[in-house]
């Protein structure tokens, strides 16, 4: 694993690199990772980091990016905006164009992937609409909607309200109001208008230049008296978008595992039946071009 910091624009963004862990290998694809909104982000950081390391010990070179304002890279959370979210992506995806072994007898490079986990798989496909060459995606409880997901995260502002001294919580809101009248506060975060303006507006529709696409989801185990099942369909929305994709021509594999939603959960429990089925349809994938 190899951290460093990413220019972007004149500021820096963290990074962490993982390389194929065989040093004589020849990497199977290079991975880039696009974490999801606001707190989810820190929740699913021990499962990522679990995965990307078993990633790397299949010879995959993997790079995860802290967005701008997020995690230890430059700026606050509220200077975030979409576009320079999407800009942040395509610039750790042109560096990984630097450091990828060229090895694919198709287009002369091995796989460029995409990773997202929930809302950053709206960034993945926006990014990746960007770049003029394949890319193949990996979408972890993929949001399918912007517009949907601002009105869930939105909530939280109301649990809030409910939880705290209401005239207190009016009073607060007052003085960031009049602070920045762009700026609201939800859950601890500062979220500017332009940020909420790309959330809402972005869909999960694939660029032009999609290779394949490759789907995790998670469901809860029913109770023990139930016996301890879960069901193996994907979700009714998650089905239907699958099923549009594979009009279109696109080579989709999904998989459903059981698990909790680790990115709702701080200190949520392993889910090895995520990594390993997650590695199993980048496996299968890469053998179709074998």
């Amino acid at each position: 694993m190899q951290p460093f910091s990413l220019d972007v624009s004149g500021r820096s963004r963290f990074c962490l690199y993982h390389p194929p862990r065989r040093v004589d290998a020849v990497a199977r694809g290079a991975i880039v990772y696009i974490h999801p909104f606001a707190e989810e982000m820190n929740f699913s950081r021990r499962m990522v980091a679990l995965q990307a390391r078993m990633l790397a010990a299949q010879d995959y070179a993997v790079l995860q990016i802290d967005l701008s304002g997020c995690g230890d890279s430059a700026g606050d959370f509220s200077e975030a905006r979409w576009s320079a979210w999407v800009a942040d992506i395509i610039a750790a995806a042109r560096w990984t164009q630097s450091h990828r072994i060229r090895h694919n007898p198709i287009d002369g490079t091995e796989p460029l992937i995409f990773w997202g986990l929930r809302a950053g798989c709206l960034l993945a496909t926006e990014a990746a609409s960007a770049l003029d060459e394949p890319v193949d995606f990996l979408f972890w409880q993929p949001v399918l909607s912007g517009e949907a997901y601002w009105r869930q995260f939105r909530r939280l502002e109301v649990a809030a309200r409910a939880l705290e001294n209401y005239g207190n919580t009016r009073e607060n809101q007052a003085a960031r109001v009049a602070e920045n009248t762009s700026v609201i506060e939800i859950a601890g975060y500062c979220i500017s208008s332009e940020l909420i303006a790309g959330l809402s507006a972005a869909q999960l529709v694939l660029p032009a230049n999609t290779r394949r696409v490759s789907c995790v989801e998670l469901k809860p185990c029913s109770a023990p008296e139930q016996g301890n099942t879960h069901s193996d369909s994907l979700s009714s929305t998650l089905t239907a978008a699958v099923a549009a994709w594979r009009e279109q021509g696109t080579s989709v594999r999904c998989a459903v595992v059981p698990g909790a939603a680790f990115w709702q959960i701080a200190e949520a429990e392993d889910c090895p039946a995520l990594r390993t089925a997650t590695a199993q349809l980048l496996m299968e994938g890469s053998d179709d071009d074998a």
